[in-house]
């Protein structure tokens, strides 16, 4: 076996946060029925939204949280298609969810009837907001739950020229997901062990309190957010720019331990041991010294070119990293030599590069990505598989299920091409 080979995920979401669940897990080797209306998950509308081009058949956006499945379309109000989710619920080892409750219970595919219907059933659930506060039965979305309510858009900004940030899209719901993969891995731990199913939530509020813990607990000691690269606790974990313009991060967050290192690797050793600036409790203590310290860092970051100033950090060992941009990270080689960013070819675009998953399993090795396919692509395949006849698919087609008629297209495999991972077997 490998990673996880042979475990049957049942996917009903939409949108980003649920259904890269999903797609990690299939990258993980388990198979995925996507189940969509016969209008399609609302996601593959929103594309163009994001700056991006699309087909019918060539869909970048909807990729990236939807390779690696396979596509049914299934009318869950009517009888028969909802008798045919039952069959993949019984042979199956999860069952994902982005829907809301009162969805669910009209639909008798909430916790607890599906529970008692499929014991052995992991069921797992993305929400916007928790399952007992005010919010409960609101829509949650990256930008609401995670971004504005979760603090990011009103802390990030600088405060002496407040506006909120720029959100590349679906931040919240990419981190979300990582947190609902590794609550439904660790319920099928549980059903290997027990033989008995789980319920799991994860919601996008709770997920951005929990990035956001620092800022929360210590704004309970006096701190305040949103702050200005000038007023920051500690120096040595800030932003600075170089004489030609490069802007850059260095991380030494235990202030008092590294003063020294850093001014005597930066050329300030008339400042080495200097007790006005030492320690935190000294220059954080209201009377603006941290600033004044920022401004003797950036002065001397001033004084020389990026090449020279990363020759020093590396030289001694510094956490540090220039700001990168989009097209930076594209043309990044530490991105493709760990497969971190992977080649696709689109026919309607040519090469693009996306993103694989960020866990991978020894037995499974660098992970195949497939493309995604068109609304119902496989419903007819997967049917047959569950006992169907070809005249029971096409009495259903249209009113229980829809089943793609188009042209088959060809299998879209895409594996690593860059480095020593791609010669492996």
């Amino acid at each position: 076996m490998k990673g996880l080979e042979g475990i049957k995920v049942v996917e009903l979401t939409g949108y980003v946060a649920a259904p890269a669940c999903p797609r990690i897990l299939g990258e993980m080797g388990a198979t995925i029925y996507k189940i969509e209306p016969f209008s399609g998950d609302e996601y593959r509308t929103n594309g163009p939204g994001f700056g991006m081009q699309k087909t019918d058949i060539d869909d970048p956006a909807f990729d990236l949280a939807s390779m690696n499945k396979e596509f049914l379309s299934v009318n869950l109000k009517d009888p028969e298609g909802a008798a045919f989710v039952e069959k993949l619920l019984a042979d199956a080892d999860v069952m994902i969810t982005s829907f809301r409750d009162n969805a669910l219970k009209k639909l008798s595919l909430d916790y607890e009837a599906v529970h008692a219907r499929h014991p052995h059933l992991v069921w797992a659930q993305m929400r916007g907001y928790g399952e007992y506060g005010p919010e409960r039965d609101s829509k949650g979305f990256d930008t609401t739950a995670y971004g504005a309510r979760g603090g990011f858009f009103a802390s990030l900004p600088q405060a002496d020229n407040f506006q909120p940030i720029n959100w590349p899209a679906a931040i919240g719901d990419w981190n979300a997901s990582m947190a609902l993969t590794a609550g439904v891995l660790g319920a099928l731990v549980r059903k290997d062990r027990t033989g008995e199913g789980d319920k799991v939530t994860v919601n996008l509020y709770h997920c951005a309190l929990w990035a956001m813990q620092i800022m929360l607990a210590s704004t309970q000691f006096g701190d305040k957010w949103p702050k200005s690269r000038y007023n920051v606790t500690c120096p040595t974990n800030n932003s600075y720019r170089t004489k030609d313009d490069v802007w850059f991060m260095i991380c030494y967050g235990s202030y008092d331990i590294f003063y020294d290192h850093v001014m005597r690797s930066i050329g300030l050793d008339d400042l080495i041991g200097d007790e006005r600036y030492n320690r935190s409790s000294v220059i954080n203590d209201g009377r603006g010294i941290n600033t004044e310290v920022v401004k003797i860092l950036e002065d001397q970051f001033a004084t020389q070119d990026w090449d020279y100033w990363e020759r020093i950090f590396k030289e001694n060992d510094f956490p540090y990293q220039r700001l990168y941009q989009a097209q930076d990270i594209l043309n990044d080689e530490e991105a493709y030599a760990n497969d971190i960013l992977r080649s696709v070819h689109y026919d309607a675009f040519g090469e693009k590069v996306l993103p694989t998953s960020p866990i991978r399993f020894e037995s499974m090795g660098d992970p195949v990505l497939r493309k995604s396919r068109p609304i119902g692509y496989d419903t007819a395949r997967i049917m047959e598989a569950y006992g169907y006849t070809p005249d029971e698919i096409g009495k259903m087609d249209g009113t229980s299920v829809l089943c793609y008629g188009g042209e088959e297209m060809p299998e879209s495999v895409f594996v690593p091409s860059y480095g020593p991972r791609s010669k492996r077997d």
